[in-house]
C-alpha cells in the first residue's frame, strides 16, 4: 500500500499555527475574506499551511473555508462522531506536534470514557491507542479539500479551544485513492457532524 502523504507536498514548510484565546476557534467577517481570499490563490492548501500562511489559527482557518468544503459540531459530539468513525476502514491519523507531523495508518478503535478520570480511553487492538481528553475540544470539522491532480481529501479534523488541532483522520490524500465504501463512511461522519448544527455562527 502506498504511503499516506496528506501534506508532503509542504514539507520544509510546515510551522506551528500561533495560539489564540478560548474563543478563537471561529473566523470573523474578516477572517473569512482573509482565508478565501488565500485559497482562491491555493485551492489545494491543507489547513495547516494556510495557518501558517495566513498567520490564523486552523481552527480559524477551516471555519472560514469557502462553501461545501466543510461542516462542524462542538467538541461535545465527540464520543458520538468517534463511534461513527469506527465504520472506516483503515484511515490515516495525522498529528502534529511543535514541527513535527505523524502519519499513521490505522482503523479507528473502539473508545469509551474513564470512569475514574476525565480521560477517553481507546482500546489497545489497533495501532492508534491511548488516552483522549475531549473535554478539552472546542470543535469538530469534516473537510473535504482539493489535493493533487484529480484528488479529494477527505477527513475529521478535531481542535481545541486555542484553534490547535488536536489530530485529524483521513479516508483519502494525495497517496491513497478512497473505495466507493470510504466515501459512502465518510459522508455519513459528515452528515452527522452537520446534524449536530455548525459550531460557529452562521456568517
Amino acid at each position: 500500500m502506498r504511503p499516506m502523504t496528506i501534506i508532503s507536498f509542504a514539507a520544509g514548510l510546515f510551522l506551528t499555527a500561533s495560539s489564540g484565546s478560548a474563543a478563537d476557534y471561529c473566523a470573523s467577517a474578516d477572517q473569512v475574506l482573509q482565508v478565501q481570499d488565500y485559497y482562491a490563490e491555493a485551492p489545494g492548501a491543507m489547513p495547516p499551511i494556510a495557518s501558517m500562511r495566513t498567520g490564523l489559527t486552523e481552527a480559524i482557518v477551516v471555519s472560514g473555508l469557502p462553501a461545501g468544503r466543510s461542516v462542524s459540531a462542538a467538541g461535545k459530539h465527540f464520543a458520538e462522531v468517534w463511534d461513527a468513525l469506527g465504520s472506516w476502514g483503515e484511515s490515516t491519523f495525522l498529528i502534529m506536534k511543535g514541527q513535527n507531523v505523524f502519519e499513521i495508518r490505522s482503523t479507528v478503535g473502539k473508545g469509551a470514557p474513564s470512569e475514574t478520570s476525565d480521560y477517553f480511553n481507546i482500546a489497545y487492538d489497533q495501532p492508534v491507542r491511548g488516552h483522549l481528553r475531549p473535554d478539552l475540544y472546542a470543535s469538530i470539522y469534516a473537510i473535504e479539500m482539493p489535493g493533487r491532480g484529480d484528488a479529494i481529501v477527505r477527513g475529521v479534523l478535531f481542535y481545541g479551544e486555542d484553534g490547535a488541532s488536536e489530530f485529524g483522520v483521513f479516508v483519502s490524500g494525495d497517496s491513497v485513492d478512497p473505495t466507493e465504501d470510504d466515501i459512502t463512511n465518510f459522508n455519513k461522519v459528515k452528515d452527522l457532524i452537520a446534524s449536530k448544527g455548525s459550531v460557529c455562527p452562521p456568517r
